[in-house]
């Protein structure tokens, strides 16, 4: 095993990288004075005297009454197992107090243009999808008019299946296909509808793909095709808290769908 996953194990279990050299020093070399400690990590007395209380106080390892004090580690497995249900503990306290956080109150007299956030690459606009989704209370509305991508359903599933509120997806009839190889992200509460007919596209196009948490809000997901094929590096999300906006979006899409469909233009080979 390596020094270095050793140590940040340590301090993954709560210790400061000194305190994990001091005490991975008495484990290997048994009972120690505070002298030979120090020889060891290479600092003065003061210091190595605060690493040694510290320890003892975080219950490392045990002193002796006599003099000069003697200092033996505790067995690595017991504090292990210590330092886990500590820390556990420790987390889901945390946890519950970071949750009950409440946002401040938007004030009334914002600029519009704080309503936009913009997200890029899938982690982020996964992370920021989860979190649309979760903290949602109501019903949620997936509306993807255009075909996109299966990594593009596949990045939507996995944020829709952790809701505990009933999910609507309306897709593309050309999306159908993908859905039996997504079916495993498909949560108790989600509702698949295919009501946008497939028609024929150009190979370079834009489509917007909408999350609707609630009557206020939506994330729109911009997937980009070049040549007919997903463009990663062009993904594209945007967090709208203004309704007006959403409205204006929804009525471009509406007058695209509208427009009759039209098929790509073939070019004939000229005569020889």
């Amino acid at each position: 095993m390596r020094e270095e996953d050793i140590g940040r194990a340590l301090e993954t279990l709560g210790l400061t990288g000194k305190e994990g050299r001091a005490y991975l020093g008495l484990v290997r070399n048994g009972v120690s004075t505070a002298h030979q400690v120090s020889q060891l990590l290479g600092v003065q007395y003061p210091a190595v005297y605060r690493i040694l209380q510290s320890l003892q106080t975080k219950g490392w390892i045990e002193v002796s009454r006599e003099r000069p004090n003697r200092y033996r580690a505790r067995a690595p497995r017991i504090v292990a197992e210590e330092a886990q249900q500590t820390r556990g503990d420790d987390l889901v306290a945390a946890a519950e107090i970071v949750g009950g956080l409440r946002e401040s109150s938007p004030s009334k007299g914002r600029a519009p243009e704080t309503d936009v956030w913009i997200y890029k690459g899938a982690e982020s606009i996964g992370r920021k999808l989860r979190e649309v989704i979760l903290s949602s209370s109501g019903q949620i509305l997936c509306v993807s008019p255009f075909p996109v991508a299966p990594e593009i359903l596949h990045l939507l599933f996995d944020a829709l299946g952790r809701s505990r509120r009933l999910v609507r997806v309306v897709l593309n009839e050309s999306n159908r296909s993908d859905l039996a190889e997504l079916s495993g992200l498909l949560g108790r509460t989600t509702r698949v509808q295919f009501h946008f007919p497939a028609r024929p596209l150009s190979t370079t196009r834009l489509a917007h793909t909408y999350v609707f948490p609630s009557d206020q809000e939506v994330f729109i997901l911009n997937s980009f095709y070049r040549d007919g094929e997903f463009a990663a590096d062009k993904l594209q999300g945007l967090w709208v808290g203004d309704m007006d906006f959403v409205r204006i979006q929804l009525e471009a899409m509406l007058l695209d769908l509208a427009r009759p469909a039209r098929a790509e233009r073939k070019v004939l080979p000229k005569a020889q």
